[in-house]
């Protein structure tokens, strides 16, 4: 894939520029493919929205999927389809308007799900202090979206949702 093989090529100069230099070539290619799931993800999300004319509304419900995944973890697709697919789908679901309705209902569910599976770690790799919060803290970013009610927080929920769910096989990015 492309992103994965940029952050290949790039570990492997850093390493031969400084080859006493601190971490492996597998772990500076882990932090550079990181790094650039994260600003391919934020630029297409800012360009396919100012395509669709919904920049804000992407940023919203690109911000809103990533915090709640920091917190509640899932399932991890490959660099380069992550970084894509979040950008279209963040700059598509503010073209969706759901209605009261729907709104709560996704919410419930998504509520619900964190409160089963939150955090799910497809891949653990950061433990910390804050681990026995997580579930809690995933919990009370959906509940607070109940108050806001924002159709662009609710899908990004849904899906992160989705995401965390006990039904992914290793070749799809799961545990």
């Amino acid at each position: 894939m492309i992103l994965e093989r940029l952050s290949r090529r790039i570990a492997v100069s850093i390493k031969k520029a400084d080859p006493e230099g601190p971490g492996t070539v597998e772990i500076l290619e882990y932090e550079l493919g990181l790094r650039l799931n994260w600003y391919t993800g934020l630029l297409l999300t800012i360009i396919l929205g100012a395509m669709f004319g919904t920049v804000i509304g992407a940023l919203i419900t690109l911000f809103s999927f990533v915090v709640l995944r920091k917190f509640s973890g899932g399932v991890h697709l490959p660099i380069t389809i992550c970084s894509f697919v979040t950008g279209f789908v963040a700059a598509l679901i503010p073209l969706i308007n759901l209605n009261y309705e729907s709104i709560l209902f996704l919410n419930i569910l998504s509520l619900i799900i964190m409160l089963m599976y939150a955090p799910n770690e497809f891949e653990y790799v950061n433990p910390s202090k804050w681990d026995k919060w997580l579930k809690w803290i995933s919990v009370g970013l959906v509940i607070g979206n109940l108050m806001i009610k924002s159709s662009e927080i609710t899908l990004a929920f849904f899906i992160q949702a989705i995401l965390i769910l006990p039904v992914w096989t290793k070749s799809e990015g799961g545990g």
